[in-house]
């Protein structure tokens, strides 16, 4: 403190960071480790959550051909007792980061293949939930209001953190939109959300969105 080079959770947010990608980065190391600070460590960890953002993107706007690949079946099958166990091993939350990471790489892994089949889906879906209801980076299927916004004193009066099913609902409102042609109230939701530091991405299968 002394030398002037700490930064409080309000400084963190002020310039942009996301909560979720703090929360990650705190959680990446088991609590009884220190933790070595860096801003590369925290775009780090916002990179992390941009991935599973992506495979979620990946899971639920693919349609994949019928039946099921059996080795992701058990893959996903034996994550929740893996999982477990690492949070029951002196809440371990490095390992249960890397068992998370290792279904979705196999699961790409598949993807990419043309491996992976539409009965894999809600099971490794609800792999990504268990694991979220945990950590909490994604957006989560609970009746909680995520769409105030967060603020830490005055210092944060200009900055406007949505929240990420508020979002969600934005983007549907400004799909109905286009769809409507209402282009003067897409461009508005857009340029609200790029003032509230969300970046979009038209692409064919959707949009897919990330925090600056």
């Amino acid at each position: 403190k002394s030398l002037g080079n700490f930064y409080t959770l309000r400084d963190l947010l002020s310039q942009g960071h996301s909560p979720e990608a703090l929360r990650y980065l705190l959680a990446s190391v088991p609590y009884r480790r220190q933790l070595n600070f860096t801003m590369d460590g925290l775009r780090g960890a916002a990179a992390s959550i941009e991935r599973l953002r992506n495979f979620h993107f990946r899971l639920t706007s693919t349609k994949f051909p019928e039946g099921i690949n059996e080795a992701i079946a058990k893959r996903a099958e034996a994550f929740p007792k893996a999982f477990q166990d690492a949070m029951d091993d002196d809440l371990n939350t490095a390992q249960a980061l890397g068992v998370l990471f290792e279904l979705v790489r196999e699961a790409n892994t598949a993807i990419d293949a043309g491996e992976f089949r539409q009965s894999n889906v809600k099971p490794v879906l609800s792999c990504l939930d268990q694991w979220n209801r945990i950590f909490d980076v994604l957006p989560r299927r609970l009746d909680v209001d995520m769409s105030a916004e967060l603020r830490f004193g005055a210092e944060l009066s200009a900055v406007r953190i949505l929240g990420e099913d508020h979002i969600e609902q934005l983007l549907k409102e400004r799909e109905q939109a286009r769809k409507q042609k209402n282009f003067a109230r897409s461009d508005a939701i857009r340029k609200e959300l790029t003032e509230a530091g969300i970046l979009l991405e038209d692409t064919k299968d959707g949009v897919r969105w990330r925090r600056k």
